[in-house]
């Protein structure tokens, strides 16, 4: 009997040689799973939006119209739509700190990763001090450790967690609207390693959703300031 990490119900697992290969599914029973339904084509093929047609939307034609960002932030890809199911689990994982809770995708984020260039340099975006007492653990270092059974060593240099920096303390985004994340002009991220470190190199940035693609740009503009050859971000969630 297995506890699902989602609902708590236990669940009789049936061993077979494909839950032992390819263990997607491990941590959510049969009913949870079907809650979690990934994103489907067509989607926009920068910032992984749902969209009528395939192509680039609105708001990534914007961006890159705009000099100061275009090229920032090549590619985002998400795993799940924020629909009411997602908007619970998040409550769960980031606001009442049960971290254990992305165990449960593990696999699709190694997965995905794994479609990346090869030692493509995983960062997950930092918190700033105060955030990270408050929450206890950063989601977004949480989903790249993941990365580590995917063949990239966390060992190597430079140390992920030794990329960025979060300089400054703001009010969380979940309490902004649309436009006031658009508006902003605050550059939280800096540079926390050396820039010999960046150049040439390729980046996936890491954070729990995308939803305007503000933040993760400005995570993304030191490192492409400092020579990085490309930045591209996994999310678990396009809002």
């Amino acid at each position: 009997m297995a506890e699902c990490l989602y609902c708590g119900e236990s669940e009789t697992s049936t061993a077979s040689w494909r839950t032992l290969l390819f263990p997607e599914n491990s941590g959510l029973c049969r009913e949870c799973r079907s809650l979690f339904t990934p994103i489907q084509e067509p989607v926009c093929k920068t910032c992984n939006r749902p969209v009528e047609h395939a192509g680039t939307c609105v708001d990534c034609e914007r961006w890159e119209a705009d000099p100061c960002w275009r090229g920032i932030l090549r590619r985002n890809v998400s795993l799940f739509p924020y629909n009411d199911a997602m908007k619970d689990w998040t409550a769960l994982w980031k606001y009442r700190g049960d971290a254990v809770l992305a165990e449960s995708f593990r696999h699709r984020i190694r997965k995905l990763y794994l479609t990346y260039p090869a030692g493509a340099v995983p960062v997950p975006l930092p918190l700033s001090p105060q955030r990270l007492q408050e929450r206890g653990f950063n989601q977004a270092a949480i989903l790249a450790s993941f990365t580590a059974a995917a063949g990239f060593s966390l060992h190597r240099t430079p140390d992920p967690s030794d990329i960025l920096l979060r300089s400054t303390h703001e009010e969380k985004q979940s309490k902004k609207s649309r436009a006031e994340r658009l508006s902003s002009t605050s550059r939280p991220f800096e540079l926390k390693g050396d820039k010999k470190d960046i150049e040439g190199k390729h980046f996936v940035l890491f954070d729990d959703i995308y939803t305007t693609g503000t933040t993760l740009r400005k995570a993304a503009l030191p490192l492409m300031e400092n020579g990085a050859a490309d930045v591209c971000s996994i999310t678990l969630i396009r809002g």
